[in-house]
């Protein structure tokens, strides 16, 4: 598996993600919520075999890092736990993570700080002072 980092709006992102976005499979397992992007994204992609099987967005927001509207396909643990790996904010990084994705993010060193109904805020601090 091959992890790329692309930016926000570069033009290989839509033609990776393109067709994703728009299935309505991948949609629903986002809740039916849709993917965005701007120049303050960052995109972190799972590639196997010339195919994508998932991806991180990671938006830069007042000096904090964002993960929001993720997709694995399959909820692949693998997957989401080397696709958060390739991540490194220079400062806190929060998420908005999937009910069923509590357990990998918080083996991933995040921690909850807010809990909804179908999310979880949670935060991984690159300060391990504070």
């Amino acid at each position: 598996m091959e992890i790329l980092q692309l930016d926000g709006l570069e033009p290989q992102l839509f033609n990776l993600i393109g067709p994703l976005a728009m299935n309505p499979k991948v949609l629903r397992a986002n809740n039916n919520y849709p993917f965005k992007t701007t120049e303050r994204f960052q995109w972190y992609i799972a590639v196997e075999d010339n195919d994508v099987t998932g991806f991180v967005p990671v938006e830069q927001k007042s000096g904090s890092y964002v993960i929001n509207n993720y997709y694995v396909r399959n909820d692949d643990q693998e997957v989401l736990v080397e696709l958060l790996g390739a991540v490194k904010p220079k400062n806190n990084l929060y998420a908005i993570v999937q009910t069923k994705h509590e357990a990998i993010f918080s083996n991933c060193g995040f921690q909850t700080e807010h809990r909804w109904t179908n999310y979880i805020k949670m935060i991984y601090n690159t300060n391990k002072n504070e």
